[in-house]
């Protein structure tokens, strides 16, 4: 009580002074105000419980998640080469003395594209060509010679071959003649066995004959006595006549048995006589044989001396020719010619120069193809295959795509960088790139799936680098009381106090409301430079937060709200509608990512009103649309 009063004596006349004030501002507003105007104590009573954005919500932007068809992929900065660069150097010494091109010309492959003075090399080439004759015309004589000596070889080697053609003959003849003789006598043999086989024959024929003709008259005997049938005779002379019939068969046989082998006999002399004479044939033949031999030896002896004087100088005239053809391709380098197609591009030294080889005249460049090169990282390049879709971009030019596949991924790593480069190779004409381009290249590092992905903002980690994400959820009952601050909603405590961004008195509110920030842990996939996979955590329809969370705790309201490129396109407003007070001017809603829900009084709660109650309008008054209330 003491320090109180103490206090009252030393400020007694401050205190006084503010009351004054204070019933003279009173006295102002209540005579001057407006008819409809509100005071600040009006103002603060004022019940906005129906309003849709309590304070302290937080806009956010809102995906509500589905499966969906989803590409993984990589991004990278790249670089456009032309396909081939060619740059002309001279190979002789000369003087330039004509360029028939300028930077921007297309050229194609033998094109001449420039001229060095020639004459001391054509009189080189000339001298190069006489010898050349020379040695052709020494080379001719010793052809020619070489010729006959060859002729007489073949015709020695022409009758020796006639010569074993015969002999060949004449032993396939005396091969022939043997076979028969073998063949004839083999017959003789055979009819030799048909006579003996035909006599037996005979016999046997000759015995059943005498045993059926002694069985006959047994038989007549037993007729005329009655002891057997006539019929049973009948059968029984029937059988004796037909053995008489095979007994005169077998004679007939042995005649032509006998005859066959008189025939055989007969051939096999005749075959003994051509087996004969075959031999001498060949021994006659075998005599001539030997004979050409020699011959076909001395000739061919002649043949290789003349082959010894036809390649020395063959060697003469190779030697000539190919210091001619050195000349002529020593010359020809005085014409400058186009490798490949393509454009130049640039031209180093001008008509009139003295230029010698390795001195570069023009640059060829061939952008008929085009050479798409990233620097990739060994980490991303396990999903790479030649083949996947390249998506290409550039910088200058963001409407311009380009779609491809990687032709090629290179087989070592920079030992700089420790990246591999991956190509993709297009035609020239297909976009509009030239070589030196900077570009953004998206490689596909798998197959595209069905699957729930959410944009790569979205992911949040805790302090274990676990990753998690913001959901959107129904808001319960509200329940534990905290205190924000009205320009700061992401400023909360448990316990009143001031905004250590602006030093407004933080307000109390409940946590929970219509709509409340949940934190929902996730397990990632793979990611495209963009979105990123979730295999689980979340289910069709949630809704993931991803832009406005970055201050956000498990339970806090939040209000879905269209989102721009650098913030809320508009910030959430009250349901409930506020008096259109004169004098007022009403905030825009800034597109920068602090702005915040609209301006509560500080203390409204202490004078009949809730949480969140806004501020009125006031007679004279603006409010503040930069981020740091109403004053």
């Amino acid at each position: 009580m003491r320090t109180v009063l103490r206090f009252l004596r030393h400020h007694i006349w401050g205190i006084v002074t503010l009351i004054a004030v204070f019933a003279i501002v009173h006295w102002a507003v209540v005579r001057y105000r407006k008819p409809g105007s509100m005071t600040v104590i009006e103002a603060q009573a004022m019940d906005m419980s129906q309003s849709g954005t309590p304070l302290g919500v937080a806009p956010v932007a809102v995906e509500e998640v589905h499966p969906r068809l989803f590409e993984p992929a990589v991004t990278y900065t790249g670089s456009v080469a032309a396909w081939n660069d060619e740059e002309v150097y001279p190979r002789v010494t000369g003087w330039l003395t004509n360029l028939t091109v300028y930077p921007g010309d297309r050229v194609h492959p033998g094109e001449v594209i420039g001229r060095l003075d020639s004459a001391e090399l054509t009189s080189r080439l000339n001298e190069a060509e006489a010898g050349a004759e020379a040695a052709q015309h020494e080379y001719n004589m010793s052809a020619q010679e070489f010729g006959e000596a060859a002729a007489s070889r073949d015709a020695a080697s022409a009758t020796l071959h006639g010569l074993q053609s015969a002999l060949e003959e004449t032993q396939a003849e005396y091969n022939a003649a043997q076979a028969t003789l073998d063949a004839v006598r083999q017959e003789r043999e055979a009819a030799q066995a048909a006579v003996r086989d035909a006599q037996a024959n005979a016999q046997a024929a000759q015995a059943d004959v005498e045993y059926w003709r002694s069985e006959i008259k047994r038989e007549a005997k037993l007729l005329k006595a009655g002891a057997v049938s006539t019929e049973e005779y009948q059968r029984e002379l029937s059988q004796a006549k037909a053995a008489e019939g095979r007994l005169a068969q077998a004679m007939a046989g042995i005649s032509a048995k006998q005859a066959a082998l008189a025939a055989a006999e007969a051939r096999v002399k005749q075959a003994s006589a051509d087996v004969s004479a075959a031999q001498a044939r060949i021994a006659r033949t075998k005599a001539e044989i030997q004979s050409a031999q020699a011959e076909v030896r001395a000739a061919s002896a002649n043949v290789s001396l003349n082959i010894h004087h036809k390649l020395h100088r063959a060697a003469v005239l190779k030697q000539a020719e190919a210091q001619a053809r050195t000349a002529s391709i020593v010359r020809g380098y005085t014409l400058l010619r186009a490798d490949q197609d393509g454009i130049v591009t640039d031209r180093f030294v001008a008509p009139g120069t003295l230029v010698q080889p390795g001195m570069p005249i023009l640059r060829i460049r061939n952008v008929d193809r085009l050479r798409l090169q990233a620097q990739v990282a060994a980490a991303d390049l396990a999903g790479i295959r030649v083949g996947n879709p390249v998506t290409v971009t550039t910088l200058d030019d963001p409407t311009l795509t380009v779609h491809t596949r990687v032709t090629s991924i290179f087989g070592a790593a920079n030992s700089q960088t420790r990246t591999v480069t991956v190509e993709a190779v297009i035609p020239g004409r297909a976009a509009r790139l030239v070589p030196g381009e900077y570009i953004v290249m998206r490689i596909a590092t798998g197959p595209a799936r069905r699957v729930f992905t959410v944009p790569l903002p979205a992911i949040r980690r805790d302090v274990d680098q676990r990753p998690y994400v913001w959901t959107v959820v129904s808001g319960g009952p509200q329940g534990k009381t905290v205190y924000a601050c009205v320009m700061h909603p992401e400023v909360q405590s448990d316990k009143p106090g001031k905004c250590y961004k602006c030093g407004m008195p933080l307000q109390p509110t409940k946590k929970g409301g219509k709509q409340v920030a949940h934190r929902v842990y996730v397990t990632l996939g793979v990611q495209n430079g963009s979105r990123i996979v979730v295999e689980s955590g979340l289910h069709d329809g949630d809704q993931v937060i991803y832009r406005g969370q970055e201050f956000l705790n498990e339970g806090d309201p939040v209000a879905p709200t269209a989102w721009g490129a650098t913030g809320p396109k508009e910030l959430p407003q009250p349901s409930g509608e506020m008096p259109n007070m004169p004098g007022m001017k009403m905030p825009s809603p800034s597109s920068g990512p602090s702005q915040q829900p609209p301006t509560v009084m500080p203390g409204s709660s202490s004078q009949g009103g809730k949480p969140g109650s806004a501020m009125p309008n006031m007679p004279g008054m603006e409010m503040g649309g930069n981020g740091h209330g109403a004053h």
